[in-house]
């Protein structure tokens, strides 16, 4: 399916031809929607449909609006679809809308679409996921995905550039959206995209199972390149260049596990070139080149209870991270954490620094044929106040990946096996 002859940017053309077309092919089961080459305004995401196959041409662009923005004038309660804003003017019904509060925040806030409008009243399709109240600063503001998937399954998008938009000034947090942004979602594929400019993080994946994200761009946008979390889990990221973002370069949230990040280049970004936190377990960390990073090179966070435990980092280039910053030491895996092994990389730390540190009370960690400086590692190149093993293991490594994960892995999530 096509939208009408081949066209050359700067035409414009509104979401809702793109959105119909994708609706369309779903209704038939399934299939391949191309968009040809132009720069279509998005006033709403557009939402990706089971088994569509979604296909830019080169120079097919989706270019996020600038944001309207006004305060909430009435209460809007938890499950409730409609509110009531100061400046109804500025709405219109086929919007894009986030719903918030100085109390609501992460995934209580509300993203979703105006279906329709009586008086000063605008309805929407999705239920309020907290109470938003006036007196706490309760707002509405047209700021969305470009690209999101609830619920979707089989489906494909790739050879689009999206462009947030320089010009956006409100972030969306990355619970709620991203220049991708997909939740209970399994079985999608992004390829081949270029993600910008966008006010928030470039792909965020919450909640989901088997997701490929796999040589796309992802740079100057205002939160991380990639954000897995909520209980993801069987995924894998490879041969994507991930720099110059304002958060991350990849940051690995809540309870993600079983999976690969192969052949990445994260570069230039404001914080840690890649950050593992708490639960992030069973991760194949390889071939990845983690350069330049503002905040560190990897790090691996300080648990509450179960950290990134589980984890191999191999044969990456890690260099010249966390300049003039006060971090010591290319890779950092905080105190608490147990079973990594760190093996095969090629380490470039600052002169007089470690190039691996390692907190207290760590168990299970192996640091071993790593290349420091373009020499074999040494001793000195390890500054631990836990012990660590400097030679590899005898006895088989613990299985990490998508294929590691046991029946029952994906118990925590809505999703049916």
């Amino acid at each position: 399916m096509r939208l009408g002859p081949d066209i050359n940017p700067p035409m414009l053309y509104h979401h809702e031809q793109l959105q119909a077309m994708i609706d369309e092919a779903a209704s038939r089961g399934g299939g391949m929607v191309r968009i040809p080459a132009g720069r279509y305004m998005m006033n709403n995401a557009l939402r990706l449909r089971s088994r569509v196959h979604v296909i830019g041409e080169p120079g097919a662009t989706l270019v996020k609006v600038p944001s309207v923005r006004s305060p909430l004038s009435h209460y809007l309660g938890y499950g409730l679809c409609e509110f009531a804003v100061r400046d109804p003017s500025l709405f219109e019904v086929g919007m894009g809308v986030h719903i918030l509060d100085d109390h609501g925040f992460g995934f209580y806030t509300t993203v979703a679409t105006i279906i329709d409008r009586d008086g000063d009243w605008f309805f929407i399709d999705r239920q309020a996921q907290h109470d938003y109240l006036p007196p706490h600063g309760g707002l509405a503001v047209s700021v969305f995905s470009l690209i999101e998937a609830e619920n979707v399954e089989d489906a494909v998008v790739e050879g689009l550039t999206l462009d947030g938009n320089p010009e956006e000034t409100f972030c969306l947090n990355g619970c709620r959206g991203g220049g991708v942004f997909m939740i209970r979602t399994r079985r999608v594929r992004l390829t081949n995209l270029e993600i910008l400019n966008y006010n928030g993080d470039a792909v965020s994946f919450q909640q989901c199972t088997d997701i490929a994200v796999d040589h796309c761009h992802l740079h100057h946008n205002r939160g991380c390149g990639l954000h897995p979390g909520s209980g993801t889990v069987r995924y894998v990221m490879a041969n994507n260049h991930v720099h110059d973002n304002e958060g991350f370069g990849l940051f690995y949230c809540l309870r993600t596990m079983y999976s690969i990040c192969r052949d990445n280049r994260l570069e230039n970004n404001a914080h840690a070139g890649l950050s593992i936190g708490e639960r992030d377990t069973h991760h194949l960390i390889a071939g990845n080149a983690i350069l330049n990073n503002k905040g560190g090179g990897v790090s691996f966070r300080k648990p509450i209870a179960q950290g990134g435990d589980h984890v191999r980092l191999e044969n990456n280039t890690v260099a010249d991270n966390a300049p003039n910053n006060g971090i010591t030491g290319q890779i950092i895996v905080a105190p608490g954490l147990h079973d990594l092994v760190i093996t095969g990389n090629i380490i470039t730390p600052r002169p007089g620094e470690p190039a691996v540190r390692v907190g207290l009370d760590c168990t299970g960690i192996t640091v071993a044929g790593n290349t420091v400086g373009g020499r074999a590692q040494q001793m000195c190149d390890v500054a631990a106040d836990s012990e660590v093993a400097l030679s590899m293991p005898t006895q088989p490594l613990t299985p990490v990946g998508p294929e590691a994960m046991p029946t029952g892995g994906m118990r925590h999530l809505p999703i049916t096996p």
